[in-house]
């Protein structure tokens, strides 16, 4: 005779339904949905990658990688989490040991592109909400996982390195490094850029195209990345002392945290897509890597 065993009926259930849980007792990964509050968006989602070897009894890096126009955040795990040719130009995961990536979906759009709110600045792409989702996500993370709050990077690409600049200086406080790439003009703090608006002083690298075909004539010879640099200049007390290697310039005097620049010539990224210009070079999943890992 079969004793049925008290909810045993629920759990299976449950079980079931837990379609981000992966093996029992593992915490969730993969794409999730959770509601957030309505200054954030209310339901928001993101993908969540773990280490393969993932225990709670380690403490991890964390890092958020921003989509682009129109781009979800599983995308983007494709593209920068995996790399645009394995196994020649392997993504940021693979670089990176102990490392939890986090890939956020963007919820609204502007003029039928969708994207990211970038702050009480940004005229007519402005908003805090993705802010607070941000800030709010950091705080779901850290509860949910075994994250080193110390040890919290970002990045993203074109509107993507525009969100990992604005969450670098309006919660720059939660970040220790950020690396935005092929990101506009900074218009997102002001007019002009008042880097007294920021919290916090995390180090800042910027990878921007010399002959970015997106931005074009209105970007001549990496102009919106020259201002992006001279924004965090300002705010890490930077002078214009610097040491060159390559294509990448580190500033060396006065800075409250490592400033990098790195204005790359075109022909160097080997993956698929349109505006091949405004595409990052096949060595930034590396270098950005190796970076983050440093701290």
């Amino acid at each position: 005779m079969r004793i049925p065993i008290p909810g045993l009926k629920m759990l299976t259930l449950l079980l079931l339904s837990c379609t981000a849980c992966g093996a029992l007792g593992a915490p969730p990964s993969g794409q999730i949905s959770r509601t957030f509050s309505s200054d954030a968006g209310d339901k928001r989602s993101y993908y969540v990658a773990l280490p393969s070897n993932y225990t709670a009894s380690k403490s991890y890096r964390l890092v958020l990688v921003f989509a682009g126009t129109d781009t979800t955040g599983k995308e983007m795990r494709e593209w920068f989490g995996k790399g645009w040719l394995p196994p020649t130009v392997t993504g940021l995961e693979s670089h990176m040991s102990d490392t939890i990536f986090v890939y956020p979906d963007q919820k609204w759009s502007w003029y039928g592109d969708k994207g990211w709110a970038l702050g009480p600045y940004a005229g007519d792409y402005g908003g805090n909400h993705d802010i607070v989702f941000v800030k709010e996500l950091l705080a779901v993370l850290q509860s949910t996982y075994s994250i080193d709050k110390n040890r919290v990077f970002a990045t993203g690409h074109s509107w993507g390195g525009d969100m990992a600049a604005v969450v670098g200086c309006f919660l720059g406080d939660k970040f220790k490094a950020i690396a935005p790439v092929a990101a506009n003009t900074p218009y997102w703090f002001g007019a002009p850029p008042n880097p007294a608006l920021c919290v916090g002083k995390p180090a800042v690298w910027t990878f921007f195209g010399l002959d970015d075909d997106y931005f074009g004539d209105s970007s001549p010879d990496g102009l919106f990345g020259e201002a992006q640099n001279d924004f965090w200049m300002q705010r890490l007390s930077c002078t214009g002392a610097h040491t060159t290697s390559g294509e990448t310039r580190r500033y060396t005097t006065g800075c409250a945290a490592d400033l990098r620049l790195t204005l790359y010539a075109g022909g160097q990224y080997s993956g698929g897509g349109g505006y091949l210009g405004h595409q990052p070079p096949d060595y930034f999943l590396t270098s950005a890597s190796n970076w983050f890992s440093s701290f």
